[in-house]
């Protein structure tokens, strides 16, 4: 009988580094924090692939340039709103409706966090948005794992016949406690294995 004793790791535990699909070539990629910050969802990350080079340290940032104020007179605003830019554009050019002149606004600038593309029916990190590597669908839900250590946890568990939990100072947030259904049921357990299998290969 296999046993599988709940260490109280949580989901952050195997989130230091993430294998993904390269958003440039589509080649696996690996997404790694890079320790500026102690603190996990405070820190920057580095995307890198060493299939096409591709690299990317820290979320990419574009912006909208808003410029909502008064020409010549109290009544009438000059109103006007950027499409999405790669750099903070420090003063604006419009044409005054009023008094018809070309005149310099200074704009509000609006920073927004810009993700890479992915497909929506797939299971993505948070940092770049990217789809994760290992993912499988399995009947409505996805079956998925960051990296070769969370894959082998997440192996430890549902090939056990005996599964204890310990959620001492957990308040119920392991990654144990909070498996969807599907995983924990032993009907599904030899499908899942098989997928791990492939992963592992």
């Amino acid at each position: 009988m296999e046993r599988f004793q709940d260490e109280n790791k949580w989901l952050g535990s195997f989130a230091d580094s993430i294998d993904v699909k390269c958003p440039k070539c589509e080649a696996k990629a690996v997404i790694k924090r890079t320790y500026e910050s102690k603190y996990l969802y405070r820190d920057t990350r580095i995307l890198e692939c060493k299939h096409c080079y591709f690299a990317q340290k820290g979320q990419m940032k574009k912006f909208k340039a808003i410029v909502d104020t008064f020409c010549c007179n109290n009544e009438d605003k000059i109103k006007y709103e950027s499409q999405i830019l790669n750099e903070k554009p420090e003063k604006i050019n419009l044409k005054c409706p009023i008094c018809m002149e070309q005149k310099d606004f200074k704009p509000k600038i609006e920073e927004i966090t810009y993700g890479f593309n992915a497909d929506l029916n797939k299971q993505r990190e948070s940092y770049f948005n990217c789809e994760l590597w290992y993912q499988k669908q399995f009947d409505n839900a996805i079956f998925w794992a960051y990296n070769r250590d969370h894959i082998e946890y997440l192996e430890r568990y549902i090939r056990a016949d005996l599964r204890e939990r310990s959620n001492e100072g957990s308040f119920n947030k392991t990654l144990v406690s909070r498996l969807p259904q599907f995983v924990k049921s032993a009907k599904n357990r030899e499908k899942l294995l098989k997928s791990i299998e492939k992963w592992k290969k």
